[in-house]
């Protein structure tokens, strides 16, 4: 289990890691930005490390009413939506509360916080926010650098991932299917995902397809 919880804790690639702007400069000439991923980067590594029978969510929405918030632009409404998420991930469950200004934008945001709580993304609230040149006409800024974490440069073998990454997939669809869910998805845990290597991810889809053949 160790091992899986230190595959969902691995830092994301640059390229999936985003930034929003959390405050501007009085000069409107700089941006303080802060990191993120979106929720779909949080989906894809939980189906890469535990298999998509490995977790489970579940969602109830809180609140959703509009409050009124005054600021240099005078005063406005703005909706609110507070929404919970139960993340479980291996039979482990875990809570936290999301809010945003559309149901979509909540739910997001609820399973992203749940998320962290399984060490996923969690780095990101160490990553130091940083100060870049801001265009307030165009409202853009040029994202800071992060360097590519280890073990996740390139390889020949990775080419291949993609439709293995499918394959298997569609398999763990028809065990499922089939009630055997529970069954594949310890296979999945055993191999820590899709397998560390293309030798690994070739057992996986091995193992699968003998118990979908019984």
């Amino acid at each position: 289990m160790d091992e899986v919880w230190q595959k969902l804790s691995e830092p994301f690639p640059p390229q999936e890691v985003q930034w929003r702007i959390e405050a501007v400069s009085k000069d409107r000439k700089r941006a303080l930005v802060v990191p993120y991923v979106d929720a779909r980067t949080v989906l894809d590594r939980l189906d890469k490390v535990v298999g998509p029978e490995g977790w489970h969510d579940a969602y109830e929405v809180l609140s959703d009413q509009e409050r009124t918030l005054k600021d240099e632009r005078g005063e406005r409404r703005e909706r609110v939506v507070e929404v919970k998420c139960r993340l479980t991930v291996l039979g482990v469950s875990k809570e936290d509360v999301g809010e945003g200004d559309s149901l979509k934008a909540a739910f997001s945001d609820a399973l992203k916080r749940a998320a962290v709580k399984f060490g996923v993304g969690r780095y990101l609230y160490r990553l130091e926010k940083q100060w870049v040149d801001y265009d307030a006409e165009r409202g853009r800024f040029t994202p800071p650098s992060l360097p590519e974490p280890e073990g996740l440069e390139g390889t020949p073998e990775e080419a291949e991932k993609p439709e293995a990454y499918r394959l298997i997939d569609q398999l763990l669809e028809r065990l499922k299917e089939r009630g055997l869910g529970k069954e594949a998805a310890r296979i999945v845990t055993k191999y820590g995902g899709y397998g560390k290597t293309p030798e690994e991810t070739r057992r996986l889809y091995g193992e699968l397809r003998a118990l979908l053949k019984g």
